[in-house]
């Protein structure tokens, strides 16, 4: 009898250990109603991911909870916040300019993975008390406000003056810490300023005097003959290599906010002022049709994306991308399974 307890209780403890074990796992076996299984994905540790006061911001809105156990989304005014948190191990994930995350990948040695691309050309020169221009050549002797210096808005605005035969020179850039001090001089002071949406909603929203001039993105496409990815959401390349499906649970539930966000305009609308992003539903749902938002993350669609981005920096400033265009293992999605492709319709 008394073996018999003993062997019962040992196989009470066996099974309670290996129930333990399995409910502590990652991934989760789902039987659909065709009968076929699906892995159902969940975190196995916080993540902390930053953001930024723009269409990143506005497309992570839907991921932002006070339950800091789940996803810690922080939402930054600069991007260089998000870089520096990045590399010090602060943020798992942030969104960055395109070509910073090039630079990051080649400064660290592949200490940063390319998660996937999330904003379009979002980029328009704007004026307020001053005569608008119609290209850049009518910018000469002039001073542009700015913000994203060493990002994207830099280095497109600097190729595009190339391609028009114009000099560095010719136009005298201020770059400011952050679109929105961009926004607040243009409105105190007048000039032309370099500003991405949604800050041109914004801008526009306090002042009749402020006119997009020029569609930086479009000019973009018409000289290089494709669009400009401006942002991506990358990674810290230890966190990739050590939790894979912590990265894919935040793919996941990233496209499955888009995904709501298509669904009901509306609601994306009330999420992104709630969240802080945008002071406004009604400015957040203007500015949505020119915030290029989407989600590509297959391995062939970002490279596809943002190769030839890199390749025309390179050209143009090898240190716009690091000094070197990244090699396929800077792209977390060449070794893992992520295939997102949402955009943002309207």
């Amino acid at each position: 009898m008394k073996n018999n307890a003993k062997k019962t209780l040992s196989l009470i403890v066996c099974l309670a250990l290996v129930l333990g074990a399995l409910a502590g796992c990652t991934a989760h076996v789902n039987v659909t109603e065709s009968g076929s299984t699906e892995k159902e994905l969940t975190l196995s540790a916080p993540l902390n991911i930053g953001t930024l006061m723009g269409p990143t911001g506005m497309g992570m809105a839907g991921m932002k909870s006070d339950d800091i156990s789940w996803l810690n989304v922080l939402v930054y005014d600069a991007p260089d916040q998000c870089m520096a948190g990045l590399l010090n191990g602060e943020l798992d994930i942030a969104a960055i300019p395109s070509n910073v995350a090039a630079v990051l990948y080649n400064k660290t040695e592949g200490g940063v993975k390319l998660l996937g691309v999330n904003t379009g050309g979002v980029l328009y020169l704007l004026s307020s008390g001053v005569p608008a221009v119609s290209s850049l050549e009518e910018l000469k002797g002039q001073t542009v406000l700015a913000s994203g210096m060493g990002g994207v808005p830099e280095y497109a605005f600097k190729a595009l003056m190339s391609e028009a035969g114009m000099a560095e020179d010719d136009v005298e850039l201020v770059w400011m810490n952050s679109h929105a001090d961009v926004v607040s001089t243009l409105l105190a002071e007048g000039g032309y300023a370099l500003v991405p949406e949604p800050q041109v909603t914004v801008a526009q929203s306090k002042s009749e005097s402020v006119e997009v001039c020029l569609d930086i993105n479009a000019m973009w496409k018409d000289a290089f003959g494709y669009d400009l990815p401006m942002g991506v959401v990358a990674c810290r390349t230890e966190l990739a290599e050590q939790r894979p499906g912590d990265v894919q649970y935040f793919l996941n539930e990233y496209a499955k906010v888009l995904e709501g966000y298509n669904a009901d305009k509306d609601a994306a609308a009330e999420t992104i002022a709630n969240a802080g992003i945008l002071p406004s539903a009604g400015i957040a749902k203007k500015a949505m049709p020119r915030c290029n938002i989407m989600l590509e993350t297959g391995f062939d669609a970002a490279k596809g994306i943002l190769t030839p981005l890199y390749e025309t920096l390179f050209a143009y400033n090898p240190q716009a991308v690091g000094g070197s265009i990244p090699e396929d293992d800077f792209y977390f999605t060449k070794d893992h399974e992520a295939d997102h492709s949402i955009r943002l319709t309207f």
